[in-house]
């Protein structure tokens, strides 16, 4: 039997931030949300079925949160490249993240704008 990595999603996370190049939205905060996937082997949380073998996902939104409010970012890309490395940095236990922003009032007449990414453990800088 092969167990492949099990996965955690957090959906569409939504709070507000500083977040974009213009002068108008360095000042104001301004709606985003955030989906968050890990991987991580679930074999040893589920035998057990105890937590501490896993990942509390609501702590670990609650400290990615803060991280993003700090950080203040201007870019969509940095936001997720360097929220994906902050989970892979305090959770050694994850093998690999993906972490999505959607920015809904970044452009007129549009959805929003998005950016994600995905990086495995073994391949981060």
């Amino acid at each position: 039997m092969v167990i492949y990595p099990g996965q955690l999603s957090v959906i569409e996370v939504g709070f507000d931030c500083i977040i974009g190049t213009l002068p108008f939205e360095r000042e104001n905060p301004q709606p985003i949300f955030l989906t968050i996937s890990i991987h991580l082997d679930f074999s040893l949380a589920a035998e057990n079925d105890d937590l501490s073998h896993s990942v509390d996902y609501s702590s670990l939104i609650e400290n990615v949160k803060s991280f993003i409010l700090l950080s203040q970012f201007q870019l969509l890309e940095t936001l997720v490249y360097r929220t994906a490395l902050f989970i892979l940095e305090k959770h050694p236990s994850i093998l690999s993240t993906e972490v999505k922003v959607v920015k809904p009032k970044a452009i007129p007449n549009a959805v929003g704008a998005s950016a994600s990414i995905r990086i495995d453990a073994s391949s981060k800088k």
